[in-house]
């Protein structure tokens, strides 16, 4: 890889596609000659068994594993995970972390943009490489970075995922204590922002590895809990929400077709917003003649589609340019945003 290549290609899907002829070294053989490894594997567990789906793939670099590499593990772990992987690592590599080997734990999440903490266990940047590297992806100098040590770097994270997205369940269930569109338009109008499924479900995976390391009869512990179980029952709030519009527009739900529009990258780290979507697929064909996951690049309108489900806003955007072009105006859709007013378009 090049950054000529890099640069000429938006995706890596697109790559893989199109450079059908690409050199691909063999996995050992490319880990053993790395002087830096970011461990960033596309985890598709979404129940509590997640780090069952983290351990083994990590297990396989570490036999590989040559002296002097620098690691960095990029999947949240909890409070004391790394405390787990680094014993891990020296244990199958035979290496010393923080002599022989290099550790340092930067959890990928979209919390805080213009901040990056990374959590080091030698306590200071002394890896050129690293150094030049962490540069080059985050556009600044290491110095304009947050050095800490790495049982700090887990409770700071800690702290940013629970302020997240506790404040965003907080919002959504509040909301919710008042069905009546007229309350829902003034609490809107009040400058709380609409936050639609594809922003909350993100943070599902981090507070089920958080829940892990805490007891659940802790504090903190209630409140990931309480916040995760919110989060999974956005599901049962938006398929009510269906079956109130159904209900209100005499709509029969054996007569109806609803489509659910969630653009997901396939190649996320993350795995909760397919399993969610297409949970949401199947409980609204407990009531619903047909439900159907379409890719919203090629849809087009047509008269059999009486619902329309948006899961993120910049799928509300796309589904609207396409209806603007293609409606013909002679059949009715009902547009719902998945998020924490349900704003509903009639077009």
């Amino acid at each position: 890889m090049t950054d000529n290549i890099v640069k000429e290609y938006p995706s890596i899907a697109f790559l893989m596609e199109e450079e059908l002829l690409l050199n691909l070294e063999p996995f050992d053989k490319s880990i053993s000659n790395a002087p830096i490894i970011f461990f960033v594997p596309r985890i598709r567990k979404t129940n509590y068994d997640v780090k069952n789906d983290i351990i083994p793939k990590f297990k396989e670099i570490i036999s590989n594993l040559k002296k002097n590499t620098t690691i960095v593990f990029n999947i949240p772990l909890g409070i004391g995970g790394n405390t787990e992987i680094i014993s891990l690592i020296e244990h199958l590599s035979g290496f010393t972390v923080g002599t022989e080997v290099y550790y340092y734990y930067i959890p990928i999440a979209k919390i805080k943009p213009n901040e990056i903490i990374i959590g080091s266990y030698q306590q200071q940047i002394n890896d050129p490489y690293f150094n030049s590297t962490i540069n080059l992806i985050y556009k600044r100098d290491i110095k304009d970075l947050k050095i800490v040590s790495i049982p700090s770097s887990e409770l700071l994270y800690t702290i940013n995922i629970v302020n997240k997205y506790s404040t965003l369940v907080t919002t959504n269930e509040i909301t919710k204590l008042n069905r009546s569109k007229e309350i829902r338009t003034e609490i809107y109008q009040n400058n709380i922002q609409s936050i639609y499924f594809d922003e909350i479900v993100n943070g599902l995976f981090d507070l089920r590895i958080l829940s892990l390391s805490l007891t659940s009869s802790s504090s903190l512990g209630y409140i990931i809990n309480g916040t995760i179980r919110s989060i999974e029952g956005f599901v049962k709030s938006l398929v009510e929400e269906i079956r109130i519009k159904l209900k209100e527009k005499e709509i029969k739900a054996s007569r109806t077709k609803v489509t659910i529009f969630w653009t997901i990258d396939n190649n996320e780290i993350r795995g909760d917003k397919s399993v969610i979507r297409d949970l949401l697929r199947s409980k609204l064909m407990d009531y619903i003649a047909e439900v159907e996951i379409q890719d919203i690049d090629i849809f087009l309108p047509n008269m059999s589609t009486n619902i329309i489900i948006v899961c993120s806003h910049d799928d509300y955007k796309k589904v609207i340019s396409r209806i603007d072009k293609n409606h013909h105006h002679n059949y009715k859709l009902i547009i719902v945003s998945a998020n924490t007013f349900f704003n509903t378009v009639e077009i």
